[in-house]
């Protein structure tokens, strides 16, 4: 602008001083250019509008296109508009989207690009600025909007063949080979009727057909309530292998809890991890279990968005959570190293009533000697070091006996 300002002013001093009137025509037709310039991109530029379209939650490894959608509802057509979006490292490389265009009276004009989700997390699209101007670039008007676009990225689901929880919950929907647990809206069939046996169990219209008392016989079942709790305390992980081992924790929780919902069971959560939505100073957070597809949802929501914390450890959590998770349950405990302090927190939840599975992501453990320690309490114990261990089932990992 200072050079145009220049450029004016030597034209005005050339008029004034020559008093030619080919000086006097460049200068006035070169304010009036400047100034009807000014006005024409003042008044397109607030004719404009924008809308941005994607979906706010997207699964590990999915490409969502964005689109964005900018008008002219204006009779001015709009000479020039640069278009700039920032985006999340983590989804794009570039971590921008940039174009320059122009929109003529009444157009509509649809932009589109790609994000790469292959990293789990809570991000945040924009800020998206719109800069116009007039024809000879004079006048900038900015147009950034600062809008609260967020993109939930879930972490991977690894499908599982087999998990085998133990569990002490009769009555459920999941065939058993304990005896002890029978579901009475599961008949299998009938058999003879020994002293003992319950009169509310007698088919009686099958014991008039046969001549002699008939009792029915029903699957055994087994009520798998199940509790994940995460442990993502910095400290329980080595630090060669922070990241990874702690990435790996989360895609094993999103596995069992998707495992679990797929079976019809009531799956929840519990982590020490940082929450960003959470409330400044909390330092756990519970999420009850509940059937379906929406329990589902509100874990991988919040898988998504928590990460590591320090400071909160995780025996703690187990000791005092206990009080708050149904009796007889069964708790998925999902930690990197485990060390010496852990296991009486383990033996605790043992006499409290709850069937305890043991899951170590972290190779740098010694973990057999951690398996035959765990068994001598009655907890399950698991090494899941890699995800080519979940690709291939639970059962057949390393530390399995």
């Amino acid at each position: 602008m200072s050079g145009l300002a220049s450029f004016v002013l030597a034209l005005l001093l050339l008029a004034a001083f020559l008093r030619v009137d080919f000086f006097h025509y460049l200068f006035y037709l070169t304010v009036g250019i400047v100034v009807l310039g000014r006005w024409w991109a003042q008044r397109a530029a607030r004719a404009v509008a924008y809308r941005r379209e994607y979906p706010d939650r997207v699964f590990w490894g999915e490409r969502p296109v964005v689109r964005l959608e900018l008008s002219n509802r204006g009779f001015l057509p709009v000479l020039w508009l640069r278009v700039h979006d920032s985006l999340p490292i983590e989804l794009s490389s570039p971590n921008f989207y940039h174009r320059v265009l122009s929109l003529l009276p009444r157009e509509r004009m649809v932009l589109s690009y790609q994000l790469d989700c292959r990293r789990r997390g809570y991000y945040r699209l924009g800020p998206l600025s719109l800069e116009a101007g007039d024809l000879l670039g004079t006048t900038r008007i900015s147009l950034s909007h600062d809008d609260a676009a967020t993109v939930v990225v879930y972490p991977r689901i690894i499908p599982l063949t087999q998990l085998g929880l133990p569990s002490r919950t009769p009555y459920g929907s999941m065939r058993s080979r304990q005896r002890i647990f029978e579901d009475p809206s599961r008949v299998l069939g009938v058999r003879d009727y020994v002293p003992g046996d319950s009169l509310r169990h007698v088919a009686w219209k099958t014991s008039a057909i046969v001549g002699r008392l008939q009792v029915k016989r029903y699957q055994p079942a087994i009520a798998l309530d199940t509790t994940i709790l995460l442990d993502l305390d910095r400290a329980d992980y080595s630090q060669m292998r922070v990241y990874v081992a702690s990435e790996l924790a989360i895609v094993l929780a999103a596995s069992l809890a998707n495992w679990l919902v797929e079976h019809r069971q009531a799956v929840g959560l519990c982590t020490n991890g940082r929450d960003p939505l959470a409330e400044a100073g909390q330092a756990s957070t519970l999420l009850k279990p509940r059937k379906g597809r929406g329990a589902l949802m509100r874990i991988l929501d919040l898988l998504a968005r928590i990460q590591l914390t320090e400071g909160h450890e995780f025996p703690a959590l187990l000791r005092r959570q206990a009080g708050q998770l149904p009796w007889g349950s069964t708790l998925a405990i999902v930690t990197g190293r485990v060390g010496d302090e852990l296991f009486p927190a383990l033996a605790g939840l043992r006499r409290a009533g709850f069937s305890v599975v043991l899951y170590s992501v972290d190779p740098s453990t010694a973990f057999e000697a951690i398996r035959r320690r765990a068994m001598l309490i009655g907890v399950t114990s698991h090494a899941v070091w890699d995800e080519a261990d979940l690709e291939h089932g639970v059962l057949a990992v390393r530390g399995q006996p």
